[in-house]
């Protein structure tokens, strides 16, 4: 008698994943408006440490949509815990977010039927990636990494003499960085805001489910090599993909 399919060990149940999403969603929301009201007071410093943290908040709801089909023993599980604490983790993510973006977008009702709707998406996300390119150059670098120290700049007085003193946060964050920092976070909040309203998150959640009951253990590895090598042919050069063909990577 041929042996039944085996079906994936979950690390996290559906209802722990839905509550991380809320819970991210609407604290970075928080965190940018909070943000808004220094910066309208003359406080960019201090906003700009708020936007950061906004932004914080968002990678780790990436960790989080990892545990959709994470099991407890792989990489994704380890993410996740990764990024309750490591703040470089969850800056990482944001290279990905408009990924998680566009995988929300499928599950509107909308989606591929509402020419509005696909106008607004494709704007929305070609201004996300401008303001985020905005971001980097500002930073001088190529990742989002140096945000985590620019957000310790924004609250405490620096460490570093200038001149024979100290420098005050006012005078350490530059407020066109902060003016970037801010429209980005603002961008990507208000972007995953649309996503989710109107009983996105809960069919986003279903979908899940629905991929939870039908899918095998066999089956999530197959989904999960065909999503390594989409993201290979999107992000990676050849030289990484090569380096990259032993991992394996979400499909979600």
């Amino acid at each position: 008698m041929a042996n039944s399919p085996t079906k994936r060990r979950y690390c996290n149940q559906l209802e722990f994943v839905e509550s991380g999403f809320r819970a991210c969603w609407r604290n970075a929301q928080d965190l940018v408006s909070s943000s808004k009201l220094l910066i309208d007071s003359g406080f960019h410093a201090p906003a700009l440490s708020l936007d950061v943290l906004a932004l914080e908040e968002l990678g780790k709801l990436m960790a989080i949509d990892g545990l959709l089909y994470a099991r407890h023993d792989d990489y994704k599980a380890s993410a996740f815990r990764k990024s309750v604490k490591n703040h470089a983790a969850k800056l990482s993510n944001l290279e990905v977010f408009p990924l998680l973006l566009l995988a929300i977008s499928l599950a509107d009702p909308r989606h591929g039927k509402d020419e509005r709707f696909d106008v607004a998406l494709e704007i929305g996300g070609q201004n996300l990636k401008e303001a985020g390119n905005a971001v980097i150059a500002e930073l001088g670098g190529e990742s989002f990494l140096g945000l985590d120290e620019l957000k310790q700049q924004g609250f405490y007085v620096s460490a570093r003499q200038v001149n024979g003193r100290l420098l005050a946060p006012f005078e350490t964050v530059r407020l066109p960085l902060a003016n970037a920092v801010h429209h980005f976070a603002w961008l990507a909040t208000s972007t995953l805001d649309f996503l989710f309203k109107g009983g996105n998150l809960e069919r986003y959640i279903e979908n899940g489910r629905s991929v939870r009951d039908a899918l095998t253990e066999e089956g999530h590895q197959e989904l999960e090599r065909r999503g390594k090598e989409e993201f290979a042919k999107l992000f990676l050069r050849e030289g990484e993909r090569a380096e990259s063909s032993g991992l394996t990577t979400d499909a979600n």
